[in-house]
């Protein structure tokens, strides 16, 4: 069994093939760079704005568009521990929100939809940057990441 990405299209997104050619380099590298040796299942979910507001009000009680959201599955059993593979959780990219972002940060498109992955990736395998010190080691880590399939992300 290899890594596996579900890609759900709510919205159509343009070079659909690209981008999925390079989440899956992006989730080698994250799986390197942390030391992860389970095969890995996720789905990638590209969603309208409404979906991004239901969901972000509904599981997160945040009343806004969010451009990444992202939604780990809890293996408080242990399941995956005893398997070769692990099934993690949810992505779901807002397009038209990712399309809106980089008319302010003047990232191209395909650069913003990598980084929203990785974000989304990184918080579902428990990164955060709610603390000074984890924000600064998950964005280094998300820099690096970007910097090896040769992407440069401009933060607003």
């Amino acid at each position: 069994m290899k890594d596996n990405i579900d890609f759900i299209y709510e919205i159509k997104i343009n070079n659909n093939l690209k981008i999925q050619k390079y989440f899956y380099k992006i989730l080698k590298l994250v799986k390197s760079k942390l030391s992860v040796s389970n095969k890995l299942s996720l789905s990638v979910n590209f969603i309208s704005d409404d979906k991004s507001i239901y969901l972000n009000k509904t599981y997160r009680n945040k009343d806004y568009i969010g451009d990444v959201l992202s939604f780990p599955i809890d293996d408080e059993y242990n399941i995956y521990s005893q398997l070769k593979f692990r099934e993690i959780g949810d992505i779901f990219i807002a397009p038209d929100e990712a399309y809106r972002k980089t008319l302010k940060n003047k990232n191209d498109v395909f650069t913003e939809f990598c980084w929203l992955f990785l974000h989304g990736l990184l918080h579902i395998l428990g990164l955060d940057h709610e603390i000074d010190e984890e924000a600064k080691e998950m964005f280094e880590l998300t820099d690096n990441i970007l910097n090896k399939i040769n992407l440069k992300y401009k933060y607003i």
